[in-house]
């Protein structure tokens, strides 16, 4: 096959591919049911705090990049302030781990060339940016890296609420 049958072949099956994630109407509408971006605020690292990251972060072809973990953490659970620069350390199932640090709008991702984990996610705790608060996960993560998956609003019966640092009156979650 000459180089131009195999670009042709190459931009033949991405288009089918990207067509096929398109056609998959439970993600379709998941993801409408996102809404719209923030106002002013771009694609990427600050974008759509709170939201089930791996919805979108999935790497099908024509997706942004894929994320194995991410999720956004707040100040408290009634806050949507963010909380910046805390840490996120995660243990998998055969005592692989990763750390990553939030951003200015609370989110982490870490990406499957950073770290793959085997699922379940065994350990995940959280520490507040001078480390004075401390929080760890009291479950497990079963097979899906997108903390918003679970935690997400309002807390209740199908969710605990976003992933939080601190109680209003300064206490620890449980």
């Amino acid at each position: 096959m000459n180089r131009s049958g195999a670009v042709v072949l190459f931009l033949a099956t991405a288009t089918l591919a990207g067509a096929s994630a398109a056609c998959d109407p439970v993600k379709s509408d998941a993801i409408a049911a996102l809404g719209d971006d923030a106002p002013g605020v771009r694609n990427g690292p600050l974008h759509r705090p709170g939201q089930p990251c791996t919805l979108c972060h999935d790497g099908q072809i024509g997706d942004p990049s894929a994320f194995s973990v991410a999720g956004t953490l707040y100040e408290t659970p009634s806050d949507a302030g963010a909380a910046v620069g805390a840490t996120v350390s995660l243990v998998d199932s055969v005592d692989s781990g990763y750390q990553a640090t939030t951003n200015q709008a609370g989110n982490f991702y870490v990406t499957p060339g950073q770290w793959a984990p085997t699922f379940p996610i065994v350990r995940a705790v959280i520490a507040s940016a001078g480390g004075g608060t401390v929080v760890t996960m009291q479950s497990d993560i079963g097979r899906n890296g997108a903390c918003a998956t679970c935690h997400f609003e309002p807390a209740g019966l199908d969710s605990p609420g976003h992933v939080y640092l601190a109680l209003p009156d300064g206490g620890t979650p449980p």
